[in-house]
């Protein structure tokens, strides 16, 4: 009985032990059992893991051949917890490098434990890779954290990064320098070129303020076309200067988008810590209106912030809080300015004048409203309004008074021109109001070829098609003035004042005024006089054969009401 007992209990050993040995071959984890530095057993799942072609040739091997150093010191970490009474049975868990035979590297999630054979201490690592999951976690922090488009820090990083800068430089007693960023004519690029040109444009920006900066700074793109810089230890003097100057060299070299060069320019603005503000906040509001001050000085440059500027900067927000709501609350008027036939003394038409009464401000200039209104939108509004109430009033008086050449003349932006041909406004504003297309008479100035010349060009062409006319307004000061007026469809030219002269004027405005009057007869252009003040002036203009005039010695702008009397008056109406 007992020998036939002892050839089934070894047989029932051996197969518990396959059991065991197919049990940790296919383990789901890789498994090291390792003792004094060397790999005593490997499974299967560990073989694969490290690019071994069996578990068998790993034995004998040295542990530490299958980590990096920084991975090794752990592991030895492992090794020295895990003989620990506390570590023995939870053993020490792990995240670090595995370094594969081919010398690729994966990341794993490691736990080593203390256990023993016999006499026999060893230690036992079951480690998985996870890789992949780092990876995708990776990619959700970079997508959390990283502009997609440029790759630079975004928003979210960016106030990060600034506040542990402010809080290391509040420690070590030093400055930050921070910069605002704006593209100049990016809205252009979009609406030329489209948006995949505009994409390129902010790539192509981004790497180029990296260039400018140092391996310490970090240059993030807050949105749009806005990017930000932190310049760490940092003064506020030439280092800081330096780098804005840099900056807006880079951003005024050409870009090459879509096989062509194209021109932007960059406006910055700059704020220091502790100088400018200690509050995060504080210190983003003032790099923001230096940066704003540095547009509207012109942009294409760079200003540091001064205590002014915050003064400056509450009073355009509560101008801009107001000029939302001028329109809402009657405060926008027109105002009509008599343009006079010189031969007959006559009214023939005026210009209308678009004004803001502001109720506690009282009457603010156009220089400072008007391109308040572009930055904020509003300005397509206000032309459209302005557009509808001159053309109304127009039509009344040539209706009223039997005035059936009268005309009226706006000045129409350049940004808002294109937007009104497009949309139908102008055409729309005629059939609504009745008022013929030749008594409409558009003031442009040069500026409207500078962003999209092919675009203000067809515009124009098709306001003239349907009767409308152009005038050229402040002819003369631009620089290209003569080669413009070859190509704009303008069939009327005003002489800026400051060519209006007497013949007492020095000889060369003199002669001047006498070569635009010949060149306008020479390509069939009106020419209209303005800034009239003097009657040596207006005769100055009848003896060189100009037919037409408007300045202060007829009359200066005025409201409808008072405009009417003057009608009134010179035609004789009861």
């Amino acid at each position: 009985m007992p020998c036939h007992q002892e050839p089934e209990k070894s047989k029932e050993l051996i197969r518990q032990k396959a059991f065991c040995q197919a049990l940790v071959d296919n383990f789901p984890e890789g498994i090291f059992v390792h003792a004094d530095g060397k790999i005593f057993y490997a499974n299967e799942v560990a073989a694969k893991m490290v690019g071994a072609a069996g578990r068998l040739e790993l034995l004998d091997q040295p542990l530490s051949s299958f980590f990096p150093p920084d991975s090794w010191q752990r592991i030895q970490e492992s090794i020295a917890a895990t003989t620990e009474e506390k570590h023995l049975m939870t053993g020490w868990p792990a995240e670090m490098e595995l370094l594969r035979l081919d010398g690729r590297k994966l990341i794993i999630e490691s736990l080593t434990t203390g256990m023993t054979f016999g006499e026999t201490k060893a230690l036992c690592t079951l480690f998985r890779d996870i890789s992949q999951r780092k990876e995708s976690e990776e990619r959700i922090r970079h997508q959390a954290n990283y502009d997609n488009l440029t790759k630079l820090p975004n928003r979210t990083l960016f106030m990060d990064r600034l506040n542990r800068e402010l809080i290391r430089a509040k420690r070590a007693k030093s400055r930050v320098a921070l910069m605002f960023i704006d593209l100049d004519r990016f809205k252009w690029v979009n609406d030329t070129m489209g948006h995949a040109a505009g994409d390129q444009l902010l790539r192509d920006v981004a790497k180029r303020l990296k260039d400018s900066l140092r391996q310490s700074d970090t240059v993030a793109r807050m949105g749009g076309d806005e990017f930000t810089a932190i310049l760490p230890d940092m003064a506020r003097g030439p280092h800081a200067e330096r780098v804005a100057a840099e900056i807006i060299r880079q951003l005024a070299e050409p870009f090459i988008l879509e096989g062509q060069e194209t021109f932007i320019s960059g406006s910055v603005g700059i704020s220091v810590y502790p100088d400018d503000a200690e509050e995060l906040d504080t210190l983003l509001k003032n790099a923001d209106t230096a940066m704003y001050r540095a547009k509207t000085s012109g942009r294409n440059a760079y200003r540091f912030f001064t205590p002014d500027m915050h003064a400056q900067a509450l009073e355009r927000m509560e101008l801009e809080k107001d000029l939302h709501r001028a329109l809402d609350r009657e405060e926008l008027q027109i105002h009509y300015q008599p343009i006079v036939d010189l031969n007959t003394g006559r009214i023939v038409g005026a210009e209308s004048f678009l004004r803001w009464i502001h109720p506690r401000r009282g009457n603010i200039s156009p220089a400072v409203f008007v391109p308040l209104a572009e930055e904020i939108g509003m300005i397509a509004v206000f032309t459209e309004w302005a557009i509808l109430t001159a053309c109304t009033q127009a039509q009344t008086w040539r209706h009223h008074y039997g005035l059936t050449d009268f005309f009226i003349t706006v000045n129409l932006s350049c940004t808002r021109c294109r937007e009104l041909s497009t949309d139908d406004k102008i055409p729309e504003i005629l059939r609504q109001t009745g008022l013929p297309p030749t008594a409409l008479v558009l003031e442009i100035t040069e500026n409207i070829l500078s962003e999209d010349e092919a675009r203000a060009m067809a515009m124009l062409k098709r306001l003239v098609d349907i009767g409308v006319n152009i005038w050229l307004d402040d002819f003369g000061t631009g620089s290209s003035s003569l080669s413009v007026l070859k190509r704009l469809p303008v069939n009327g030219i005003k002489i800026d004042r400051a060519f209006v002269a007497d013949n007492n004027s020095d000889p060369e405005t003199v002669v001047l005024v006498e070569a635009i009057m010949s060149l306008a007869r020479s390509l069939k252009r009106m020419v209209i006089g303005e800034g009239v003040e003097s009657s040596r002036q207006a005769d100055f203009l009848i003896e060189r054969g100009c037919p037409m005039a408007q300045g202060y010695l007829f009359s200066r702008p005025l409201i409808a009401a008072d405009f009417a009397e003057i009608i009134e008056k010179i035609f004789s109406f009861t």
